[in-house]
């Protein structure tokens, strides 16, 4: 009786909230990466994929008061 209770109660939780998968990985939390060059400041987009590398857009030019 407890069994079958508690399994109609675990059935019916399941049908509201459903199941939260997560990939195992790293958050791809976005940063801009910059650099100086000869007076002139570079910049790329980054972040990190779900298998914890990072990667980054090509290098593009800033102001140089950015850096």
């Amino acid at each position: 009786m407890f069994r079958s209770v508690t399994e109609r109660v675990t059935r019916a939780v399941e049908v509201l909230l459903p199941k939260a998968t997560a990939d195992a990985g790293c958050p791809p939390d976005p940063y801009t990466q910059c650099k100086e060059m000869s007076g002139t400041c570079f910049c790329r987009n980054c972040s990190t994929n779900s298998g914890c590398t990072v990667v980054c857009g090509a290098w593009y030019s800033m102001s140089h008061n950015y850096c």
